[in-house]
């Protein structure tokens, strides 16, 4: 018998009896804890909005709708959303790959996570490896817990005036010498009553209503601060923070930055600030203006979800950018999916092409280290080296890590 995955529940969409009874066994034989079914997405939105806590896993085709005005699957998956009623899912669907791409990059706008595609009819040897691929993902990212905390607009607009966002702090190491060498800076909410918030529960709502960019501006200051007390203590390192684009197109954020830096007296080389790939390669003239204005500042410069966007050799080959962050979707537990081996060293091939530094995210084990580190990975970052920590947790850690480094 497989080894049931802690609690993972996953929901079947087909209007193909037979075909939805095979997913479903292929699922439960995967080590699925509990398996539901439905016809229709229309059918599936009905069953979850009855259940009392999201699902971690839809496995739906995006053409999916069986009668005349029914939903289709790509419909489903922003209604699912909306309601938070997902965390992650997969398409299989025998359609072309770019539209499977615009379905990812649309669900992943919406707030629920990409676990991957496959070929329609399923098969085994397709389904399995994303079903612990998931399982490795949860770790590093827990899911949806709960819909009872009901946010609004207005309680993230006084959370931002108290400024009750923190960072927590995920370490990276060289793999050369173990040398930890950055912090990224995740958000969290510390609520005064409802203490620790997860990111789930908030940050779909704070990306529509432009309420994000608040967000970042409260943790930015934060992580910078907590960059000094670090340094006063012996621990010299990098913090990154994540930027939007709509960040990238105020006109004052180098300025603002280099001011916060200057407040704490913060080397600039010693911030990172990190902006997705689509991001990246924009031609948008006041974002390219911030990159700029960023790099000549001295700023660290970082591709986010590197190998997952669109970039070619020669847009990126114009970007001012210091590293890449490779997605942790084309690392863990790449070395049980070969389909996904030839992105990831493609990726840091071409990363050392344009000169680059690389970093892996999602590194979650041994074997996860091992193959980055056989194709030359610079850097580490994933549970296998940390889980994300408070900034006062963070400076015994170093200390210890260096005393276990191997």
């Amino acid at each position: 018998m497989p080894e049931v995955t802690a609690g993972l529940r996953v929901l079947v969409i087909d209007e193909q009896n037979v075909t939805r009874r095979m997913a479903v066994k292929m699922v439960r034989d995967s080590g699925a804890a509990e398996v539901l079914e439905a016809e229709t997405p229309l059918q599936a939105l009905t069953l979850l909005d009855a259940q009392e806590r999201p699902v971690d896993l839809v496995i739906t085709d995006v053409k999916a709708a069986s009668e005349s005005g029914a939903i289709d699957g790509v419909e489903f998956v922003r209604r699912a959303a909306e309601r938070r009623l997902v965390g992650h899912v997969v398409i299989a669907s025998a359609l072309d790959d770019a539209i499977i791409r615009t379905v990812e990059t649309m669900a992943r706008g919406f707030g629920i996570e990409f676990a991957g595609h496959v070929k329609r009819p399923i098969s085994p040897e397709s389904l399995r490896p994303l079903i612990v691929r998931l399982v490795a993902r949860r770790a590093a990212a827990p899911l949806l817990k709960s819909r009872s905390v009901h946010v609004t607009v207005e309680d993230l607009r006084h959370a931002i005036a108290d400024k009750q966002f923190v960072p927590h702090f995920q370490p990276r190491v060289r793999r050369a010498d173990g040398v930890v060498t950055a912090v990224e800076a995740l958000i969290r909410w510390r609520h005064p009553d409802r203490g620790l918030v997860s990111p789930g529960a908030f940050i779909p709502l704070a990306d529509r209503t432009g309420l994000i960019d608040g967000i970042t501006d409260v943790v930015l200051e934060k992580s910078i601060a907590w960059a000094r007390i670090w340094r006063d203590s012996g621990i010299d390192i990098a913090v990154s923070v994540n930027l939007t684009e709509n960040a990238l197109s105020e006109p004052d954020l180098p300025e603002r930055i280099a001011l916060l830096a200057r407040q704490h007296d913060v080397p600039h080389e010693r911030i990172l600030l990190e902006v997705t790939e689509t991001v990246a390669i924009t031609e948008a003239a006041t974002s390219l203006e911030a990159l700029a204005r960023l790099r000549i500042k001295g700023f660290g410069l970082s591709i986010d979800d590197f190998g997952t966007g669109m970039g070619t050799p020669e847009q990126l080959a114009r970007t001012p950018f210091t590293e890449v962050k490779i997605d942790q979707a084309l690392v863990t537990g790449v070395f049980d999916q070969p389909q996904f081996y030839g992105v990831l060293e493609y990726s840091l091939k071409l990363a050392r092409q344009l000169g680059f530094k690389t970093v892996a995210e999602g590194v979650e084990g041994p074997k996860d280290w091992q193959l980055l580190s056989d194709l030359g990975c610079d850097e580490m970052q994933g549970y296998h080296v940390a889980r994300p920590m408070p900034g006062e947790e963070v400076e015994g850690w170093v200390q210890g890590w260096h005393r276990d480094a191997q």
